[in-house]
């Protein structure tokens, strides 16, 4: 009995053989082997495989985890980390004591681990396939494509160069010169996928240099794919007979051809007759069932498994159901668990002892050099395409980093004896240490929110008569269209004095890893994406055309992530030199007026534009479905009732500024309350309140506005004066900021849910009322400006109107 317990718990026999390079470790396994353990108290739980592989990836999750607590000021993405886990976990560090290792990584125990990990990989590289846009290749400019050239030639040069004048000055092993060839190709490679996901992390995608760095890293992408195709191809002849390798040359052309004129009409035609349901789960089943085969072909055909499965993930259709859905069901999978072990399995075979000695100095340089020619490549040649300085140097340390594209050459490399342990550590310790220095660099070398500090500022109190008005519109969906109509019209645009309109649809980055920004019409497919983009734009082209000659839209598509699309509304504002960007809250109402949806995502774009927008901001509270003012302005026989609360500060000159654009309206009813406390004022601010309510009043006289003032000694007479606008208004205009001292919101400032509708916005955002609000707030003073103002936001600059001078 005790023999066979014995028997059963020898789960594995080690010996060690001569390798290559090093010696192996060869392991005679029990077959069949134990998986399933039969329990502590009849045997060590571990001796089976099952236990064995959970401990492997607990440990591996708790690990990594853990390091990026502590290394949370590095910026350390969770890739790195991983490799950083292996590392620690592996024989380099944790591994030196023998009886850790050997109970939690035998060797054949992480046979196990190593093939769960491959497999992870696998589907990994086919959702990287999935999000990658092959359409980006037409859009590559001359620049860019310079660039990526340099990018990748250069470190080849003075790969090459370094190496012949490191073989001058010693004796290296033959082993370590045959791998010179494979460090040289690794420096120069830069994969798109992992330059993308680098950017998305950094919130930078959609930024000038972020879509720069995706064009480049995608010309550079092709050439990496192109020198490993054909080292590939050179290892192959070396170690087989010329028809062996011809005829894989051969396979693997006619597997390719096979992916994209048979696999890819099929993959179409099971997007077309999907219909939901039942039809969804079949072609889940059939996509992993083809992943799978494209996967064992791909090793068949000498490639690495994950050949095919990228290949398949390029030619699947990105539209919905399948490529969303694909990677809803697969991406969280492959990243919290299979993706995590492959990358801490490569950290686990670095060897302490492949680090040190002469060798290592010499192969440490060469690699630095081809980081050293990686950077300066592409630094002067951006700076040759006419980029600017202090853009060129992220642009350059991006294209330096390095992820599990990257890595994945390197294992395949060292499991198929390739390349020799001491070369393959250097490669993953340099890439780890120069990846995760960089990442915090770049993000405190390149903010895309400086270039929106203009010195010029567009107000709507610095708008001069006559000129046109521009206005930028955000719109996620069709729900908030016909409020923003009645706000645009209400403006009142004339011949003479005309509105711009931008329409800036917003779509979240999903199924793909480039983010765009172009014209709508531009976009050939946003007519199939869905009804909702085709009812706004035929809104707003009917608008235009009803107002021909005094109002002029342009609509525009963004599709970034929502983490990072507020760049591209800021940019188009900038770019276009508008007056005014208007953005949905992120709440909406049903009919009934209760709270129907809430997109916190939708909150985050609300507080970043409102932080970095170079022009005046407005955050539209849309009750309209639980009002009457769904239908448009311009067809109603009633007026638009508009009230504006006045209590002073910069924002609520600002949205004065605006409602006397409404006073010549005629169908606009306007109200402006102003709420003041006579024992309280606020120095120049006061003045300058003052100044504008009294030109209001010269200006407008009486011609349908209502100009009231009532004293409140506390925010409770400011709320009954709110109160009162209840069932006698469509729409209520307030400020943002008021003086936080102000006896006015005294008593409001405690329950403060959304700090970024000001005190006032807040309060009406929360409470039952019916009509619509639209909060305004003044464009953000710049640091360089607000440093010599005190930093008050109170004391924020602001003109009485630029058109006082005409007034008079």
């Amino acid at each position: 009995m005790a023999e066979t317990t014995e028997l059963e718990r020898a789960a594995a026999m080690v010996g060690t053989v001569s390798g290559p390079f090093q010696p192996e470790y060869l392991v005679c396994q029990q077959a069949p082997p134990m998986i399933s353990s039969r329990g502590y108290r009849f045997s060590d739980p571990f001796d089976a495989s099952l236990p064995l592989l959970m401990l492997q990836i607990i440990l591996i999750f708790f690990t990594t985890r853990l390091l990026l607590f502590f290394l949370k000021p590095l910026r350390m993405n969770l890739l790195m980390g991983h490799i950083l886990t292996g590392i620690i976990i592996g024989p380099a560090i944790l591994g030196r004591n023998k009886t850790y290792f050997n109970k939690v990584f035998p060797p054949g125990g992480i046979v196990t681990l190593m093939t769960l990990a491959e497999v992870g990989f696998m589907i990994h590289l086919f959702t990287i396939g999935v999000q990658v846009d092959t359409r980006v290749m037409t859009k590559i400019g001359k620049s860019a494509a310079f660039i990526g050239s340099a990018c990748f030639f250069l470190p080849y040069a003075l790969g090459f160069l370094t190496f012949f004048m490191v073989k001058s000055f010693g004796n290296l092993d033959a082993h370590f010169k045959q791998s010179m060839l494979l460090i040289i190709v690794i420096n120069s490679i830069t994969a798109f996928p992992v330059i993308t996901s680098l950017l998305t992390d950094l919130r930078i995608l959609n930024s000038e240099v972020g879509r720069m760095a995706t064009h480049v890293s995608l010309v550079c992408d092709m050439w990496s794919w192109s020198a490993a195709l054909a080292v590939g191809t050179f290892d192959l002849a070396l170690q087989s007979s010329k028809r062996n390798s011809v005829g894989s040359v051969v396979s693997t052309i006619a597997f390719v051809a096979a992916i994209a004129f048979i696999v890819r009409p099929f993959l179409r035609w099971s997007n077309k007759c999907a219909k939901g349901g039942e039809e969804e789960e079949v072609q889940f089943y059939r996509v992993m069932v083809l992943l799978l085969c494209c996967g064992l072909l791909s090793e068949i055909f000498g490639q690495h498994a994950g050949f095919g499965p990228f290949l398949m993930g390029l030619v699947l259709p990105d539209k919905p159901p399948m490529g969303s859905t694909l990677l809803q069901k697969l991406d969280t999978i492959s990243k919290a668990l299979l993706v995590p072990a492959f990358m801490a399995m490569s950290g686990l075979r670095v060897h302490p002892a492949d680090v040190g000695g002469t060798s290592s100095a010499f192969l440490e340089l060469i690699i630095m050099m081809g980081y050293i020619a990686k950077f300066c490549g592409t630094l002067g040649s951006a700076i040759c395409c006419g980029m600017p300085f202090w853009d060129a140097i992220p642009l350059s340390l991006i294209m330096c980093c390095k992820g599990i594209m990257e890595i994945a050459v390197l294992v395949m490399f060292y499991d198929r004896k390739i390349m020799p342990g001491q070369v393959y550590s250097h490669l993953l310790l340099t890439m780890l240490i120069v990846t995760t220095l960089a990442r915090p660099i770049i993000a405190y070398l390149y903010d895309p929110s400086r270039r929106y500090m203009v010195e010029g500022r567009k107000t709507l109190q610095e708008w001069k008569e006559g000129v046109k008005m521009q206005f930028l519109v955000c719109l996620h969906n069709e729900d908030n269209v016909p409020t923003i109509m009645n706000l645009l019209e209400a403006s009142h645009p004339t011949t003479r004095s005309p509105i711009a309109v931008f329409v800036l649809h917003l779509r979240e980055l999903k199924g793909r890893s480039t983010s765009v920004l172009v014209p709508h019409q531009q976009l050939h497919e946003a007519s199939s994406k869905g009804t909702s983009y085709n009812h706004a734009v035929n809104a707003f082209q009917y608008y235009e055309e009803h107002n021909r000659g005094s109002v002029v839209v342009q609509h525009f598509t963004a599709i970034s992530p929502y983490a990072s699309i507020h760049n591209d509304i800021c940019t188009l504002a900038l770019d276009k030199g508008t007056n005014l960007v208007i953005v949905p809250f992120h709440k909406t109402w049903a009919i009934d007026g209760s709270m129907e949806s809430t997109e916190r995502t939708i909150r985050n774009v609300n507080k970043s534009v409102m932080n970095k927008a170079p022009c005046s901001v407005g955050i539209l509270i849309d009750r309209g479905p639980s009002t009457s003012n769904r239908h448009m302005l311009m067809s109603k026989s009633e007026p638009y009732r508009i009230a504006m609360l006045f209590l002073g500060g910069a924002d609520d000159r600002e949205a004065l500024a605006y409602c006397m654009r409404m006073v010549e309206h005629p169908k606009v009813d306007l109200t402006i309350a102003r709420v003041k406390n006579d024992d309280y004022l606020n120095g120049e601010e006061s003045h300058l309140d003052q100044e504008l309510i009294d030109y209001f009043r010269a200006t407008v006289g009486k011609r349908k506005v209502k100009y009231v003032e009532e004293t409140a000694m506390d925010g409770v007479g400011t709320t009954q004066v709110i109160c009162s606008f209840e069932d006698a208004v469509d729409l209520l205009i307030v400020g943002k900021h008021h003086d936080p001292l102000s006896p006015l919101i005294s008593g409001l400032t405690e329950w403060n849910e959304y700090p970024e509708l000001g005190v006032i916005g807040d309060m009406l955002a929360t409470s039952d009322f019916q009509f619509s609000v639209l909060v305004v707030q003044q464009e953000p003073v710049p640091l360089n400006l607000s440093s010599e103002m005190s930093g008050s936001r109170s004391h924020s600059r602001s003109l009485p109107l630029s058109t006082t001078e005409q007034g008079n």
